[in-house]
């Protein structure tokens, strides 16, 4: 049985603007189906409460409704006023996409940034567009009114206590003293779930402190449980540093017996690793 025909009334809707605007005005313009961004719009974490009547203390929960989207800003990376529009947006996609009408009710939602400084700049813009900017606690910042529509807080992570050491450690800048506080919550984790968390956590931080890992690694203060858990990219990063030693010694044209003898690199691989970087001279 052939394909029912769809009318297609995009088509028909694009033209019929065009006639009244572009056809009539040279500086107006009518596009098609915008496609929004090269990738679907995706939230880095939604928080359910569910149940509704359970009210949290914590100095971020606190603020928590049903339904709390998350929003992580790397290290380094302020939130300026187009990613909170953005934020917005997906927020309103996650309560209409998929969803039966009124599932995800307006005011069940609130929305979250987590950044790692001060956000000053787009409070003061906030403020300028009719936003009512209040410090709830230090370094947690609750934004209400003008164009906002859900309840908002930016959270700087930087300022929180050291209960918060697992979002701090996320990031370049970690201390060896937060490293050891997680590792030791990872070590004392009563169920699976809890230490595959923690493992993940750590994990994370391992990829944005490798030095300080390995520094840790070298001084005996990796906790066998947690060396297990990172043998692989351990591993790797003691791969990456010997090739940045060799690296450096071929480009000084050290002889590679030197090298073999300093690294205990095989001839060969040395050879091949000096094809890899570009050397083509060497002084055996």
């Amino acid at each position: 049985m052939a394909e029912e025909h769809r009318t297609d009334y995009h088509a028909g809707l694009v033209a019929a603007l065009k006639t009244k605007y572009d056809d009539r005005y040279d500086f107006m313009e009518t596009l098609k189906e915008l496609i929004l961004g090269e990738k679907p719009p995706r939230l880095d974490a939604v928080v359910l409460k569910k149940d509704p009547d359970q009210h949290l203390t914590d100095e971020i929960g606190c603020f928590f409704l049903e339904h709390n989207v998350f929003e992580f800003k790397g290290y380094g990376d302020g939130i300026n006023i187009n990613d909170i529009f953005k934020v917005e947006g997906y927020a309103l996609f996650y309560m209409t996409i998929d969803k039966k009408v009124n599932e995800v009710p307006l005011e069940t939602v609130t929305i979250s940034v987590l950044q790692y400084r001060f956000p000053r700049e787009v409070l003061k813009e906030l403020e300028a567009k009719g936003c009512a900017v209040k410090e709830r606690i230090k370094g947690i910042f609750e934004i209400s009114g003008g164009p906002v529509i859900f309840p908002f807080q930016i959270i700087d992570a930087v300022i929180l206590g050291p209960e918060w050491d697992v979002l701090k450690v996320l990031v370049p800048g970690a201390t060896e003293k937060q490293i050891i506080k997680i590792q030791e919550e990872y070590e004392q984790a009563d169920n699976d779930l809890l230490k595959q968390h923690l493992a993940d956590v750590l994990r994370t931080a391992f990829e944005s402190n490798e030095a300080l890992f390995s520094k840790m690694k070298e001084a005996g203060k990796m906790s066998e449980a947690v060396e297990r858990v990172f043998q692989k990219e351990i591993e790797e990063a003691a791969e990456k540093k010997e090739e940045r030693i060799v690296a450096n010694l071929l480009k000084m044209n050290e002889p590679v017996d030197k090298i073999v003898r300093a690294c205990e690199w095989p001839a060969d691989k040395v050879m091949t690793f000096a094809k890899k970087i570009g050397v083509t001279t060497l002084t055996l």
